[in-house]
């Protein structure tokens, strides 16, 4: 790793800098800014300029490697970036540690890119790290409650590359990776938090947070475009499948996001956040530990009729949208939530009760052409040609497994799906047609007909 030595002055010059109120516009050039600031891409220290205006500062005057790391990425071209390996270092080698580098004499600037990490130990201590990346400075503090033994420090060092994956994949969201933090040793780690904050500019903020014990896992996000829920119940895992079944289970639910995302014309950025998110909050990781402590065991016939995923409340929504400008009360929406509750019961192998239960709402409106020509709604009656629809759909469904003796006496599998969709036709502004169409779909599976189930 490169390192500085120790500066004769905490301040270091460099050119002059615009202000900005945007990532597509950061002033600082990586060159520039690793030369001025006495790392030159090669590593070697430069002589020191003439103090101008504006100019580069510590907080703290060091040599240390996080300050040398934080140097070399404040010239980033992006400050989303400037995070690079320095989440993974902090968790290496955890010690009380504040810094922050920064430009002399420059405005406040708010917004951009700040990630916190709370660490609760099984030995009651907390640890928490703080990365801050605005426009004029980048922060790093790291502390704890009380001092780390071996042990520990070995905990968090496993840790590191999963956090460090863990920001950079929460820069956008399109594929969360949560998998190392995931696979945290629960003997020795209680919980886990990372919250994350993106602004640039005027904008909103968009806010993410991840969290995990060993009863829960979360994800959130609220921004822009739209929210991301993904809630997940640990506390009953007797029913997760193999590999294989837990697989088939994931790519059914990924189908239905997908087509419920083309009924309802839902944002594809949000979709795929959300569908990322499912994806990572239901997998089973290393640190998973099944809770229940029932004398019961769900056999290979069992799984193969369970989606072989854990229990979940997840939901997606995109932000409301006024598209047409003569007509305001007509607003786009997507709102969509999924859930999946299982239930063991019984007083022995040979006398168990199973229950699945899977529930999806979806509520939309949307625009769209009556024909090939791209939709583009103004002021003019020209551009009222369209169709506004919302579609209202309810699916659920319902599996029973029961066993007396060690037979099967019970088995079912339900569903019921309601929908109706209702369209709206406007040629020229004017509406010519009106439909609403109500649908129905009952389904029922006999599983007693599978003479394999059983013990």
């Amino acid at each position: 790793m490169t390192t500085i030595s120790p500066l004769s002055s905490s301040v270091v010059s460099v050119p002059p800098v615009f202000k900005v109120q945007g990532q597509q516009n950061l002033p600082i050039v990586a060159d520039t800014v690793a030369q001025v600031s006495g790392v030159a891409s090669s590593g070697s220290l430069q002589s020191m300029q003439t103090p101008l205006a504006s100019a580069l500062t510590w907080t703290v005057k060091s040599s240390d490697p996080l300050t040398s790391m934080m140097t070399i990425n404040y010239g980033s071209k992006s400050l989303l970036n400037r995070f690079d390996r320095l989440g993974a270092a902090a968790l290496r080698d955890v010690n009380n540690f504040s810094q922050s580098v920064s430009l002399l004499n420059s405005d406040p600037v708010a917004g951009g890119y700040q990630v916190t990490l709370s660490i609760k130990m099984a030995d009651g201590i907390d640890v928490k790290v703080n990365l801050d990346s605005k426009a004029n400075s980048l922060s790093l503090q790291v502390s704890s409650t009380s001092k780390l033994g071996a042990t520990d420090r070995a905990a968090l060092a496993k840790l590191a590359d999963g956090f460090q994956n863990a920001i950079d994949s929460m820069r956008n969201g399109s594929k969360l990776d949560f998998t190392g933090l995931l696979a945290y040793d629960s003997s020795l780690v209680s919980s886990i938090d990372v919250e994350a904050k993106t602004q640039f500019g005027t904008t909103p903020a968009q806010m993410q947070t991840f969290h995990v014990d060993r009863a829960q896992r979360s994800f959130t996000s609220d921004g822009p475009d739209g929210q991301v829920n993904v809630s997940v119940d640990l506390r009953q895992l007797a029913g997760i499948g193999n590999a294989q079944q837990r697989k088939a289970g994931m790519d059914a639910y990924l189908k239905q996001f997908d087509e419920a995302g083309i009924r309802g014309h839902a944002n594809e950025s949000t979709l795929t956040t959300f569908k990322s998110a499912f994806q990572q909050m239901t997998g089973v990781g290393a640190g998973t530990t099944v809770i229940s402590n029932r004398p019961i065991n769900l056999s290979d016939s069992d799984h193969a009729l369970l989606t072989g995923l854990p229990d979940f409340d997840a939901s997606m929504s995109d932000k409301p949208v006024a598209s047409n400008p003569m007509r305001q009360n007509e607003v786009d929406t997507f709102s969509y939530q999924v859930s999946q509750d299982t239930s063991i019961s019984g007083d022995s192998q040979r006398n168990r009760s199973i229950s699945q239960k899977q529930h999806a709402h979806l509520e939309a409106s949307f625009h769209k052409s009556l024909d090939s020509t791209p939709l583009a709604l103004d002021n003019s009656k020209q551009s009222q040609n369209y169709y506004f629809e919302h579609v209202s759909e309810d699916r659920s469904s319902d599996t029973e497994i029961g066993y007396r003796n060690g037979m099967l006496v019970r088995g079912t599998a339900d569903e019921h799906i309601t929908r109706s969709t209702q369209v709206l036709k406007y040629v020229m502004g004017i509406l010519t047609d009106e439909s609403s169409t109500p649908e129905v779909s009952n389904t029922r599976r006999d599983l007693l007909s599978q003479s394999s189930l059983g013990l």
